[in-house]
C-alpha cells in the first residue's frame, strides 16, 4: 500500500481496532487494506470461523466515525446473519473511549454527522432505494438468484465501495460464481500459496483456498488457507472427522465444489452388490416413495444381518399404476416378513396408507424436509462406504442410486434429483427404510407388579 492517504486510514482503522480490545491479525489487516483500495468492488473469500464478521463489523463502525454523512448497509440472505455484523459493530460503539461519539437505536446505529449504519432484509425491492457509501454483503455464497446483488451494485455512487465477504460457494454458474468468474478474468493475478489476489480497475478479490491437488488428510497445509491464529491443525482434523468431504472441503478448505455432485465416491455402491436379500420370515422395514404418471413408485426393504450390517431389496414401478404394484409388494411382502414399519413419503400415499393401517400394518410418515432428509443422507452415505449395505444388484435401483446427487443447503447435502424428472425415487425410499432399520429399539416395557 503505497498511497499515503490510504496508509492513514489504514492506521486510523488499526488504531480503532488496538482501542476497543481488538488484535487485529496479519492477514485480517491485509483485508482491512483491501476494503481501503480503490477499487469499487470487494469479494473476501475465505474459510469460515476466520473472523470475517468481527472485522468488517469493526470496519463497518469506523466507516460511520471518519465518513461525513456515511450510510452504510450490511445485508445477506437472511437478516439474522446480517445481524452477526451489526452486533459487532455495536460492541465497538458501546466501547467507554469511543460511546460517546455513537447512538445504538432499534434499527440503527448512528455515529457523528448524520451517519448510520443499518440492516436490510434480503428483499430486492427494498433496496432499490438506497445510497450507500459502503455495502457489505455477508455469505453471497448461498444466493440463488442475482436480484440481491443487482440492487446493491446498482446503487453505488462515486466514492462508495462495496464488500462481499464469503465463503466458498457452488460452482461457476451461480450468482458468486459469476462474481468469482469477473476477478479472476482481470489483468493483474497474484498467488502465493493459499492466497489468490485478483486486481482490476473496479473489482478486487482476495481469496484463501487449499489447493484442489492437496489431500484432505493434509491438516498442516489446510491451516495456511485458515489464517485465524486459534484455528489449528488438530480442530481441523477434528473437523474433517465429523464432517462429510464435500462439506468439509466448501466450509474449512474454502474450495468450490459443484452446487450438486455425485453423493457417493466412485464404485461405493458397485462394492457393495453381492447378491444379499432379506431372509424370508426376518423383521423388515419398508420405504416407499409413490410417484405419479412422470415418476417411478418405488417399495425398499431392508433387513439387519447383525454387526450393524443390512440386507436390502426393492420393487420400482413406472407410471399412475406404479401405487398399484407397491400396494400388492407390501401385501406379499406382509406374507413372507414380519413388516415392523412401512416409512413413506406423505406426498400421494394417503390412500395407500389408508388400506395398510386397515391391515394392521404399522405406517409412519417422513417429511421430505431438509431437518429429515439431510442427517438421513448422511446416514445411508456413510452405511454404504463403510461397506455395511449389502444389495441384490437389482437394475433399476442402480439406475436411481447413480442418478443421485448431493444438493447442497445452508443446513447441509441432501440426496436429490440431479434436475427435475430424474428418477431417484427408489433411493429416497431406501433412505426412508434404512433409517427406520438402523434405529435404536425403544427399550422393552417389563411389568415389575402391581401397584
Amino acid at each position: 500500500m503505497r498511497d499515503p492517504k490510504r496508509q492513514k486510514q489504514l492506521r486510523s482503522f488499526l488504531d480503532l481496532c488496538e482501542t476497543v480490545g481488538f488484535p487485529v491479525e496479519p492477514f485480517q489487516a491485509k483485508i482491512a487494506g483491501a476494503l481501503l483500495g480503490p477499487e469499487r468492488e470487494k469479494l473476501i473469500t475465505l474459510p469460515r470461523k476466520n473472523g470475517k464478521s468481527r472485522l468488517v463489523g469493526t470496519f463497518a463502525a469506523w466507516h460511520l466515525l471518519t465518513t461525513p454523512e456515511a450510510q452504510a448497509v450490511v445485508v445477506a440472505n437472511s437478516k439474522e446473519q446480517a445481524e452477526i455484523i451489526d452486533r459487532y459493530a455495536r460492541q465497538v460503539a458501546m466501547h467507554p473511549a469511543v460511546e460517546q461519539q455513537f447512538e445504538p437505536r432499534f434499527r440503527e446505529l448512528r455515529g457523528p454527522d448524520g451517519s448510520t449504519l443499518t440492516v436490510k432484509s434480503a428483499d430486492a425491492g427494498r433496496l432499490l432505494g438506497l445510497t450507500p457509501t459502503l455495502v457489505l454483503y455477508d455469505e453471497f455464497c448461498v444466493a440463488k438468484d442475482d436480484e440481491i446483488y443487482t440492487a446493491l451494485r446498482s446503487a453505488l455512487l462515486p466514492g462508495a465501495t462495496m464488500a462481499v465477504v464469503s465463503t466458498a460457494g457452488w460452482g461457476a454458474e451461480s450468482p458468486m460464481g459469476r462474481l468469482r468468474a469477473r476477478c479472476l478474468a482481470q489483468d493483474d493475478i497474484r498467488v502465493r500459496g493459499c492466497l489468490t489476489d485478483a486486481r482490476g480497475p473496479n473489482i478486487r478479490m482476495l481469496e484463501w483456498m487449499v489447493p484442489k491437488d492437496v489431500p484432505l488428510t493434509d491438516h498442516q497445509a489446510a491451516k495456511k488457507a485458515n489464517p485465524l491464529s486459534l484455528i489449528t491443525p488438530r480442530w481441523l482434523k477434528e473437523q474433517r472427522e465429523a464432517l462429510h468431504e464435500i462439506d468439509y472441503q466448501r466450509f474449512h478448505l474454502n474450495r468450490w465444489v459443484g452446487r450438486i455432485g455425485s453423493w457417493l465416491p466412485a464404485r461405493a455402491w458397485q462394492q457393495c452388490a453381492n447378491g444379499s436379500r432379506p431372509q424370508q420370515g426376518c423383521p423388515i422395514w419398508v420405504g416407499v416413495d409413490v410417484g405419479g404418471a412422470r415418476a417411478d413408485s418405488a417399495c425398499v426393504w431392508v433387513s439387519r444381518l447383525g454387526d450393524d450390517h443390512y440386507a436390502l431389496d426393492a420393487a420400482i414401478f413406472s407410471g399412475d399404476d406404479g401405487v398399484v404394484g407397491v400396494n400388492e409388494t407390501i401385501l406379499r411382502l406382509a406374507e413372507r416378513f414380519q413388516i415392523r414399519e412401512v416409512v413413506f413419503d406423505p406426498w400421494r400415499a394417503q390412500v395407500l396408507v389408508r388400506g395398510l393401517e386397515q391391515r394392521g400394518i404399522k405406517t409412519t410418515a417422513f417429511a421430505q424436509s431438509d431437518s429429515r432428509m439431510i442427517p438421513a443422507s448422511a446416514a445411508l452415505h456413510q452405511a454404504v462406504v463403510e461397506g455395511r449395505i449389502h444389495h441384490p444388484d437389482d437394475d433399476r435401483l442402480n439406475e436411481h442410486v447413480a442418478a443421485a446427487v448431493a444438493r447442497h443447503g445452508r443446513r447441509g447435502w441432501r440426496i436429490d434429483q440431479a434436475e427435475r424428472g430424474t428418477p431417484v425415487d427408489g433411493l429416497i425410499a431406501l433412505v426412508m427404510a434404512y433409517e427406520a432399520a438402523s434405529a435404536p429399539e425403544p427399550p422393552e416395557t417389563k411389568i415389575l407388579g402391581w401397584l
